[in-house]
């Protein structure tokens, strides 16, 4: 509760949730949107691609696109931040709680994708193995799970 006072106390806070100006929250929640989109859109199309959808696309070169939802992940994180400075009383809600668990499982899961999928000499040769159609299928499941928790923090929880 200290912190949460503290950060409430904070001109950041003053300035992202009662400025005079319109765009500083819209424009952090739109850029957390994007990054949204681009770590979790390339994340679950990789591992659509992994659990057989689109045949037809080689998968060793989605490899190339890694640094690019790291990149996603910075953003959100970085706005992540400033919506959690805006709204620090959502530490206290277990509903946060439950969308880090999924986001922390789902980057685990990227994390062991890569490192047992993309690592593979005959990754574009055959079936992939039955673990990485589970983590694939993992990772989808906990992106949802944190995403569909995100948006229920405004509405359960607090």
């Amino acid at each position: 509760m200290d912190f949460i006072a503290w950060v409430q106390q904070t001109e950041v806070h003053r300035w992202l949730g009662e400025s005079p100006f319109w765009f500083p929250y819209p424009f952090i929640i739109a850029l957390h949107a994007m990054g949204m989109g681009v770590v979790v859109g390339t994340n679950v199309a990789i591992d659509l691609r992994i659990l057989g959808a689109a045949r037809d696309i080689p998968l060793a070169p989605l490899a190339r696109f890694f640094p690019v939802m790291w990149v996603g992940l910075g953003i959100n994180a970085t706005t992540g931040v400033g919506l959690m400075i805006t709204h620090p009383e959502l530490l206290l809600n277990w509903v946060m709680w439950i969308k880090f668990t999924c986001m922390a499982l789902a980057l685990v899961s990227l994390r062991l994708l890569r490192w047992k999928v993309f690592r593979n000499a005959n990754l574009n040769e055959g079936p992939l193995p039955l673990l990485s159609q589970l983590l694939a299928g993992a990772s989808i499941l906990f992106w949802a799970g944190a995403i569909t928790a995100g948006r229920m923090t405004a509405y359960i929880g607090s």
